[in-house]
């Protein structure tokens, strides 16, 4: 998140924000490229018995990224075989050599970095749910891939400070809809990434629907709410989150 980043830099939310030119400061994505104001270098010591506690959103690749360590190394200090599990509130060992300076280059402030596409997440398992659900329900599934990507990157555990859950970031009230009124059974999204794809799938299919076929209003809906956008109502976050999408999908063939 910013927020915690801005405390890794010792900033504020709203420097960094101004210096990349954020509508929305809660609005990051994975492999986006920020700068971050202060003197020619910035220096983080690492005390080689640091701790840190994990947070909601939180994946192993941006905890390393942000302590400044390989995911390698950081899964080695814990003893984490999945790269894809870790648990909120969980206190992670911070390896590291004592009195160790790591240096992040820092650009002028009138420096402007592009926002970066997030990387092509690699999974066959969940590449092959996409595709499966895709299909069954009438959605291009480079759209579903592109979505799941910017969304979690792919991570079935993953949850955002809202409480949107897995691969599709399922929200708790959108996931109780879906059981009780769409599909008529439970099922387990925040565990199940075969459920949670399926879930956000078939939500898509629904949006694309009563858009009549709008992606561009389909994705703004996913993001903001059906509601707002059949009111013609698009927020400039929604914008940035739905120019996002369909750039990554784009580069899906």
């Amino acid at each position: 998140t910013l927020s915690y980043l801005s405390q890794v830099y010792m900033v504020t939310v709203d420097e960094v924000a101004d210096l990349n030119h954020l509508s929305n400061p809660d609005l990051i994505f994975p492999g986006q490229e920020l700068l971050f104001p202060g003197p020619d270098d910035a220096v983080v010591t690492a005390d080689g018995g640091g701790t840190y506690t994990v947070q909601p959103g939180d994946t192993l690749g941006t905890i390393a990224a942000a302590q400044k360590v390989t995911p390698g190394a950081l899964a080695a200090a814990n003893g984490i075989e999945n790269w894809d599990v870790i648990v909120t509130g969980a206190r992670l060992n911070i390896p590291g050599v004592p009195g160790e300076q790591v240096v992040a280059e820092v650009e002028p402030e009138n420096h402007f970095t592009p926002l970066a596409f997030p990387p092509q997440p690699y999974d066959p398992d969940v590449e092959a749910i996409i595709e499966e659900f895709s299909y069954a329900y009438g959605v291009d599934p480079r759209l579903v891939k592109a979505l799941a990507t910017v969304e979690s990157g792919w991570h079935q555990y993953a949850l955002s400070w809202a409480g949107a859950q897995g691969v599709m970031q399922i929200m708790p009230g959108t996931a109780l809809w879906l059981e009780q009124d769409v599909f008529g059974y439970e099922m387990y999204e925040d565990v199940s990434a075969y459920d949670n794809i399926k879930m956000g799938v078939k939500y898509l299919a629904i949006l694309l629907d009563a858009t009549g076929g709008n992606v561009h209003d389909t994705v703004a809906s996913y993001y903001q709410g059906l509601s707002p956008t059949q009111q013609g109502v698009f927020y400039p976050d929604t914008e940035d989150y739905v120019q996002m999408i369909l750039s990554v999908r784009d580069a899906y063939f």
